[in-house]
């Protein structure tokens, strides 16, 4: 009989509060935009245009967004916690989940501290966290057959986002700026990305640089479960 690869067995030991936790991270994406989308479109006094989404705290009934910060930012760090357990072992194991926490923690801060100077050095570390978790990922992409084109995929999607980022510094300094618009592109940007990555992880690929103490481990954990039927 054909012995599973490790990864293979490794895949079909997620539970189903390992694949909710996946999820965790697109939902709070999607709720964090459907949110803040909404929100700009009823506020009166508010150009999403020219607005960054951090001045919608600002404006009457803020707390939405700071809700909506706070409770994107708890989604973000679960599905941290996810990803820890799907990397496994390897390069950027440990890094990737830890600069998603941070990037969790950050839209946590935002959400809780109104403080201008706090918010700007706040959304500087969650851009750096970002942008830093998909390159260390492109690492992983790059030696892993499964997943062919991630890489190229992920560096074209970092480097939109850094132009982006540029774009809307830029436009901060102009009042008239199109600075809501380049930095919702970037929401957009990350959110595309981080949807069909998770559908790829829910789909049936493994990212896990599966090492042979992980391989004897979940080896000996398949031996145990034939010999007990």
């Amino acid at each position: 009989m054909i012995e599973p690869d490790a990864s293979s067995l490794l895949l079909t030991q997620r539970t189903n509060l390992q694949i909710a936790l996946l999820c965790s991270g697109v939902v709070g994406a999607v709720l964090f935009t459907t949110v803040y989308f909404c929100f700009s479109v009823i506020s009166p006094n508010y150009f999403m245009i020219h607005e960054s989404i951090s001045r919608l705290q600002l404006q009457p009934y803020g707390w939405i967004q700071s809700l909506n910060y706070i409770v994107s930012g708890v989604l973000i760090c679960t599905f941290a916690v996810a990803l820890r357990k799907e990397l496994v072992s390897g390069f950027g194991s440990t890094l990737v989940p830890f600069f998603h926490l941070l990037t969790g923690i950050g839209s946590i801060v935002m959400g809780l501290c109104l403080d201008p100077q706090v918010q700007l050095y706040t959304s500087g570390l969650i851009f750096f966290s970002l942008i830093t978790s998909l390159l260390l990922l492109t690492r992983r992409f790059s030696a892993d057959p499964q997943w062919h084109g991630w890489t190229s995929y992920t560096i074209v999607t970092v480097l939109l986002m850094i132009v982006l980022g540029c774009l809307f510094i830029y436009s901060a300094r102009d009042p008239k700026g199109l600075g809501g618009i380049f930095e919702r592109l970037i929401v957009v940007a990350r959110l595309v990305w981080l949807f069909f990555f998770t559908a790829r992880l829910i789909g049936g690929r493994s990212i896990a640089q599966v090492t042979d103490a992980d391989t004897n481990s979940v080896a000996a954990g398949s031996s145990k479960f034939t010999g007990s039927i």
